[in-house]
């Protein structure tokens, strides 16, 4: 077990300098470390204001569920490692079931993890990154705190692979970022206002866009090729929201003008002539090809798309820590016989 310690040590040695403690989270038979912990929730509650929960690889990777009710910064190692080269050398993935941010979680995060079901959010400024989600649930707190309930506001769900965003209540929603990120299964958005929806992939078969309210909806990618030929993106009760400079394959489902781009030829637009018929899905099949259309559809003749921007998509959602690609050891060791390992490390952005 001495070799995980080590491991993880050199992972995560950028964070220590910031004297946050980090919970690590394995549950490896023998460990016997009272500084791990076997479950997610463990070690939120063993956490205080400003941890960081690292959910490491073991022989069991679901972690359960986890309500979050303090400001921490979960972090994992990605999602479909081995669809991607030059990842961490373990590659089991750790995951969480449904993740709850409940009141006084604001201003937590979570980056890198695979979440099996849902996230709830019901409070402020909580940023979710290069997650593999199913479903992101904004809502109101259903306890007062300080006089008020906590509502899911300022979220910024950036870089993930996920179905669906959707907002329930009026006062939900507001000034939230959703930029590439590439949504699959027919995903969409519905509910957000006052909010930016740029350079994200849909995988389209319904509205993109639902009761969306005075948003900013810029340099996405639709794929309708498996859409009806009368499909729209815009819902009608879509209002206030500014549609500019996004391409949609296969069908005019966008409104004309504005520098948007319809009826594309789909087989055109990727990597690969399809993306979605890969199984297992590849995020990085959903890169541009050479000549791709949507290579000059934003302002200026710039690329649209997950890929594209100031945050582009980050393949297996890799988080932004050392990246430890290989890992060699002479088997084991004694007094006398020294144990020899060497570790191959990256940098990730």
């Amino acid at each position: 077990m001495k070799k995980l310690v080590l491991i993880f040590a050199l992972l995560f040695i950028n964070l220590t300098i910031f004297s946050q403690t980090i919970r690590r989270v394995n549950n490896t038979p023998g460990l016997n470390d009272p500084a791990v912990y076997a479950t997610a929730q463990d070690a939120h509650d063993a956490a205080v204001a400003g941890d960081i929960i690292q959910l490491e690889p073991s022989n069991d990777d679901n972690y359960g569920d986890l309500k979050v009710s303090k400001k921490i910064s979960i972090i994992g190692i990605g999602y479909d490692l081995a669809n991607t080269p030059n990842t961490f050398f373990d590659k089991r993935t750790p995951k969480l079931g449904n993740v709850y941010f409940e009141n006084e979680s604001a201003n937590s995060s979570i980056m890198g993890v695979e979440v099996s079901s849902y996230i709830y959010v019901y409070d402020m400024n909580i940023s979710i990154t290069r997650c593999k989600i199913y479903y992101v649930y904004l809502n109101q707190s259903s306890t007062i705190l300080n006089g008020t309930y906590p509502k899911a506001t300022k979220v910024n769900i950036s870089q993930n692979l996920i179905n669906s965003v959707y907002c329930s209540g009026d006062d939900v929603g507001y000034n939230c970022n959703v930029s590439n990120n590439i949504f699959i299964g027919g995903g969409y958005i519905s509910g957000l206002k006052n909010s930016v929806i740029n350079n994200n992939v849909f995988n389209a078969s319904s509205f993109v866009l639902n009761t969306t309210k005075g948003c900013v909806f810029s340099n996405n990618i639709i794929d309708a090729r498996n859409a009806s030929s009368t499909y729209k993106v815009i819902n009608t009760d879509v209002t206030g929201t500014t549609v500019s400079n996004n391409l949609c394959t296969s069908v005019a489902g966008l409104p004309t003008g504005a520098g948007n781009v319809n009826s594309a030829t789909a087989a055109s637009v990727f990597k690969v002539t399809n993306p979605w018929a890969v199984s297992p899905f590849v995020d990085s099949n959903v890169e541009l090809s050479a000549t791709s259309p949507a290579k000059t559809v934003g302002v200026g003749s710039t690329a649209i798309g997950a890929f594209a921007g100031g945050t582009p998509y980050i393949p297996s959602g890799v988080p932004n820590t050392p990246v430890i690609t290989t890992y060699i050891n002479t088997g084991s060791g004694n007094s006398t016989t020294p144990l020899t390992v060497t570790i191959s490390v990256r940098s990730s952005n």
